[in-house]
């Protein structure tokens, strides 16, 4: 007896061309270093590591950190790594109108992020209103960084767990997700754009993390338990596994007090490190680490819902615009 034929999934046209992982993490490091918050000099993680800690291709980074050498933003020195070029162009003038326009616009009582919006679509008007999703592997990280997106977009955003995926985007015009899971997202919701957020520690923090001893006891503590599994995954992407890496809930009390005695070094969130002040033992070393949204993450987000509410000829526009 023939099995019977799962329903196809309903294909989405996209509005212009898709772009790549490469792509959305191209235009995101190029932000980053444009706005100042990579200066001239900062070092980048090497291609392996930060592939290994966003769990994409290590092609796909070295392929990034290529073309923005060619375009003058990055410059690799043999093996001391690869290290940022180019200052950010914002010149004495441009700077004081910024800070007129600020100035202004908090006159009208808007917020830095209203006005980034309405820069945003007056470079390209928007023409409806989309239906968004955002997408995570678990509940807590689901939460968290839904609600952060919704405060910068100023709009509501279905909450979809990956698992649910793809009748779970049913009506959806756009997806959005950190970049950990955009490969696994395209794949199984066909047709849609996606968009993929970089949500990392700060550059320095991974390199403190990469460079801890190897015989060093490290303690990792989350809120939840969906937490430490997604954060102890990206750990191990970088070689931090167990039994070298012990973990723990704030919940699990008996396992947090093993976990902290034993530990040489504490990962965790800044404010879990605040609900466990007077807790942690005085020689631990205690690192603030937490996957946070980048504001190059939040314009390149800005610029692909503006290029995906202006319809078919202003997306193509302003998707070549974000990776041009």
């Amino acid at each position: 007896m023939s099995k019977p034929s799962r329903p196809a999934v309903p294909r989405r046209r996209s509005a212009g061309r898709r772009t790549t992982p490469g792509d959305q993490l191209r235009a995101q490091l190029r932000y980053r270093i444009l706005a100042g918050d990579l200066r001239r000099g900062d070092r980048l993680p090497p291609v392996r590591r930060l592939a290994a800690f966003l769990r994409v291709n290590r092609n796909t980074v070295a392929q990034v950190y290529r073309q923005l050498e060619a375009e003058g933003f990055l410059a690799t020195a043999g093996r001391r790594g690869t290290f940022v070029r180019r200052r950010s162009p914002l010149t004495p003038e441009l700077d004081l109108l910024l800070d007129r326009l600020l100035r202004e616009a908090a006159r009208c009582a808007l917020t830095p992020a209203d006005l980034q919006t309405l820069l945003v679509m007056r470079a390209r008007p928007r023409v409806r209103r989309l239906r968004l999703g955002f997408v995570e592997c678990n509940t807590a990280d689901l939460a968290y960084f839904r609600r952060l997106v919704e405060e910068e977009v100023g709009a509501p955003i279905r909450s979809i767990l990956l698992g649910r995926l793809p009748a779970a985007a049913h009506g959806c015009d756009l997806l959005i997700t950190t970049f950990f899971h955009i490969e696994e997202v395209q794949r199984l919701a066909p047709g849609r754009e996606v968009v993929g957020l970089v949500a990392l520690p700060d550059f320095r923090t991974l390199e403190e993390v990469a460079r801890l001893p190897r015989r060093a006891r490290v303690a990792l503590v989350c809120a939840t338990e969906e937490g430490v599994r997604s954060k102890a995954r990206s750990l191990g992407a970088v070689g931090l596994r167990r039994p070298r890496l012990r973990t723990a809930t704030l919940a699990d009390e008996p396992r947090l007090r093993t976990v902290l005695a034993e530990a040489e070094v504490l990962l965790a969130a800044p404010k879990v490190l605040e609900r466990l002040r007077g807790r942690i033992p005085p020689r631990v070393r205690a690192i603030p680490f937490a996957s946070t949204l980048s504001d190059g993450a939040v314009a390149l987000l800005r610029e692909r819902l503006a290029a995906a509410a202006g319809g078919a000829d202003g997306g193509a526009a302003a998707l070549a615009g974000a990776t041009a």
